[in-house]
């Protein structure tokens, strides 16, 4: 039996490196991952925390990565945040990166809105909701989606 565990060992390490070389992972995900190849849930995490402890897996770079990739998407924080809380990923990360990232919340939405429905929104308030709904969608609040609709409307 030592020999099968360390053969779970090595495909684990294997896993994990194959990976990580293709982009940045948070630890929740990787662990998802793994577990889904039914490797022992236990032997995945102290693996997992062998990568992070040697600086190969990081989830401060998982969320840099993952919110500058978003956020080329025309995401809003809402939408981020939510995305980044289904991989655990601690509310004190999130604030670090997002205050060294800096985002225009509003720009992002006026660009979001331009690129979607043009120039000359809809003065029908059915139309308009709809497009309302389309930016809150994307993790926009009420504040950006009115100063987008209201830009556009200029």
């Amino acid at each position: 039996m030592p020999y099968r565990e360390n053969d779970n060992t090595k495909l684990i390490k294997h896993s994990i490196t194959r990976f990580l070389s293709y982009r940045e992972h948070s630890k929740c995900e990787l662990h998802r991952k793994l577990t889904a190849k039914e490797y022992d849930p236990q032997l995945c995490w102290d693996w997992i925390e062998k990568f992070a402890d040697q600086g190969l897996q990081s989830d401060e770079r998982f969320t840099e990565s993952f919110v500058r990739q978003k956020l080329a998407k025309g995401l809003g924080e809402a939408r981020i945040n939510a995305e980044l809380s289904q991989h655990n990923i601690a509310k004190s990360v999130v604030i670090q990166v997002m205050k060294e990232l800096q985002p225009d919340w509003f720009e992002l939405a006026k660009g979001v809105f331009l690129k979607r429905f043009g120039a000359h929104p809809e003065q029908d308030l059915k139309a308009k909701q709809k497009q309302q709904r389309f930016m809150f969608y994307r993790g926009f609040n009420h504040e950006q989606v009115m100063y987008a609709m209201e830009s556009a409307e200029i």
